[in-house]
């Protein structure tokens, strides 16, 4: 069912009936309003004229009553011809025959639902919220289309009766290239001025009635081409609107983009944009946030549920860890930075220049969302992303949680600023996974080349560093990396003769020159067997006549089967475990290694391609069976699918439970296969119950 609106070339629709009512008015009218002369007219029923915008729009409460619908029933009914040349045909149109078939608004759209994905090229923005996308593979077709139309409107001559009314489509004459396009008619500005939406590209035209044409059946086959769109998760902010306009046309410009319906929002797509030519791939919404032309769109709900109740968890949990990530830097990159919090010369967080824009967006998205959000019912444990109050401006940010403490307070480090606080329960929030798009801006840092003459940093040192670094912008060159942060060496480029602040800390003589160790005598970081030990693992603990309930998640005879508990303790630091194992994997190198029998492992589950805890049930020269320790399910596999585990991923114990049923359900067991859907069989297994 197409959604009707007067102002949309693609949200076009009409009740035929309606049609025949309309007839082309006078040349002028007196105003209903004031009695005066008038030339404007009600863009809606063509019939009420107005001497000025502001007595249509202090009559509209009464005229709206009788102008949606028009009540009266002009039976006029003449024939008017028009006479053209096109493919050696000659055509008389009657009124009648026009109404349903040459002015009638295209009543075929490109039809799309959500998932729905195609390549396609955006021909007109007007804002994230409003733009046009058409089907390349439609290109061709709609190329044909308007050779043909514009053959046909060149041989056509300009009519003084020809006045499509508002939702009708026709042939105009685009300002700008002087060709002919499909259009519909939206308004008349004026009594010889009309305003037109090109139904296959989006834009918008003020035309005079001259350079109209009215359309044939035949050019309206193919069904408009312009889809409208959405940008899914973002809006501009109201600041900068023109700014995030400008951005998007030039990210999108001459492009072939593949584009993905993600919702339906009335006459809208939401849709991803992604630019696959690029390397790597970009995603238009996500740049847009980062660069700070757009903000979030809040939506508060977490991501739709998927496979069963304990795949649902992991999801939802593992969503928001895997969406926290930090700025990635490189070896020798040099950047723009600003230093936030000091420490010491040997600890310091820098934020990179060029995207305060964004962070600061962020943050004002994000303060409106925690004053609207209540506190979180679940304590929070170490290492959770969270919104936390910062009470030294009375202001929320993003944050990590570092620990709980005993008096109930919870010490979180604010990931975009480095510095650390101890905040109340109840002045943490939990945090959409929307606002985790953008990295944590804060870099971990040390200034390279240097160490404190002592064992500590000397606290004028400390002074003297942030004296030298408060305020400015400053160049950074990364001299090292490790998981922990970055060296770097800190310029000063405001002065004629850049600043080293390495260097001048040290001619103070508050620092000593260390000597940088060189990177071939740096440990071999591949995995040490040696490590990994045969019986370092464990299940979890059971009490004798303890009740519980599981999930049994494989079978392999009545004296031994699988469970997990269900709903699993301790979710979070297994989901947390296992995001670290995945790191931990992908990042080894590649050795050969054999497992022995009831060796813990890490193995990497056929199904979808992610690294789990195992534990090996059998083995051989090339393959072998591992239990998955967490989720009970077996499988064979080739030894380049299993890696050797560290003892620090086996601290938290195995979930998987090995069952063996007592005697006694072994015989009701037996019972239920030998005489299942006998009557009397039920009391029998009661009596084996009992004994």
């Amino acid at each position: 069912k197409l959604q009707c609106s007067s102002k949309s070339a693609f949200s076009i629709c009409y009740d035929k009936s309606f049609l025949s009512l309309l007839v082309p008015p006078p040349k002028g009218g007196t105003c209903h309003r004031c009695g005066l002369s008038g030339k404007l007219r009600c863009s809606q029923c063509l019939q009420t004229y107005y001497c000025s915008a502001d007595c249509q729009k202090k009559d509209w409460p009464a005229h709206r009553v009788v102008c949606d619908p028009l009540k009266q029933n002009i039976n006029k009914k003449k024939l008017f011809q028009y006479v053209y040349i096109f493919k050696g045909g000659e055509k008389n149109i009657p009124e009648d025959e026009d109404s349903s078939h040459c002015l009638n608004s295209i009543t075929k759209f490109v039809s799309l639902s959500i998932g729905d994905e195609f390549s396609g090229v955006v021909s007109h923005i007007q804002s994230p919220d409003t733009f046009f996308c058409q089907r390349m593979q439609s290109a061709r077709q709609l190329a044909e289309l308007e050779a043909s139309l514009n053959e046909y409107c060149g041989k056509i001559p300009s009519s003084p009766s020809f006045r499509p009314p508002a939702g009708h489509v026709c042939c105009a004459q685009f300002t700008e290239d002087n060709l002919w396009y499909r259009a519909a008619v939206t308004a008349y500005a004026s009594e010889d001025t009309v305003l037109v939406d090109y139904v296959d590209y989006g834009n918008s035209d003020s035309l005079p009635l001259a350079r109209l044409r009215p359309i044939i059946p035949s050019l309206m086959d193919l069904p408009a081409q312009a889809i409208r769109c959405s940008l899914a998760g973002v809006k501009a902010p109201l600041a900068r609107t023109s700014e995030c306009i400008s951005y998007l046309r030039k990210l999108v410009k001459d492009k072939v983009l593949t584009v993905k319906v993600v919702d339906k929002e009335s006459s809208k797509s939401v849709v991803e944009l992604t630019d696959a030519s690029s390397t790597p791939v970009i995603n238009v919404s996500s740049l847009l946030l980062e660069e700070g032309f757009a903000v979030e769109e809040l939506s508060l709900a977490l991501p739709a549920a998927r496979g069963s109740d304990v795949e649902q968890a992991k999801g939802e949990y593992e969503h928001i860890l895997l969406m926290c990530k930090w700025i990635k830097l490189t070896l020798n990159q040099t950047l723009s930075v600003i230093v936030c919090t000091v420490y010491s010369p040997g600890e310091f967080y820098c934020q990179i220049s060029n995207k305060l824009l964004a962070l600061n967006s962020l943050n004002k998205t994000l303060s409106e969302y925690c004053q609207n959000t209540p506190p979180d019912v679940l304590e929070p444990e170490n290492g959770d992303p969270c919104c936390a109050f910062y009470s030294e401006d009375g202001k929320w940010y993003r944050a990590v949680v570092q620990k709980v403490t005993s008096d109930g307070r919870v010490r979180v480090s604010f990931v975009d600023y480095g510095n650390t606080e101890d905040v109340p329960w109840d002045n943490i929030r939990q945090i959409s996974p929307s606002f985790l798009k953008l990295p944590f801006q804060a870099i971990k840092c040390w200034l390279s080349g240097i160490k404190p003459g002592n064992s500590k940093w000397n606290p004028e040192a400390t002074r003297r560093f942030h004296m030298y670094t408060s305020g400015l912008e400053l160049q950074a060159t990364v001299t090292s990396l490790s998981e922990d942060g970055a060296g770097v060496v800190l310029t000063d480029n405001a002065t004629d003769c850049p600043t080293i602040i390495n260097e001048i800390l040290t001619e103070e003589k508050l620092v000593v020159k260390e000597v940088l160790q060189d990177e071939n005598d740096f440990p071999n970081t591949s995995v040490d067997q040696n490590a990994t030990s045969l019986g370092h693992w464990k299940s979890i603990e059971l009490a004798v006549d303890e009740t519980m309930s599981v999930c049994v998640t494989e079978v392999v005879s009545p004296d031994l089967f699988y469970a997990v508990p269900f709903p699993k303790k301790g979710q979070k630091k297994l989901f947390k475990e296992l995001i670290s194992l995945e790191d931990y994997c992908r990042s080894c190198n590649k050795q050969p290694f054999q497992p022995k029998l009831g060796e813990a492992c890490c193995a990497q589950f056929s199904g979808n391609g992610n690294w789990y805890r195992a534990v090996v049930l059998e083995a051989s020269q090339s393959a072998v069976k591992v239990l998955y320790g967490d989720y009970g399910n077996t499988e064979t596999l080739p030894l380049s699918k299993v890696l050797p585990i560290t003892d620090s991923y086996l601290k938290l114990p195995f979930q998987t439970i090995a069952c063996s049923l007592l005697e006694k359900h072994k015989q009701v067991l037996l019972f239920l296969l030998n005489k299942f859907g006998n009557p009397d069989g039920f009391a029998d297994m009661k009596n084996l119950l009992n004994h």
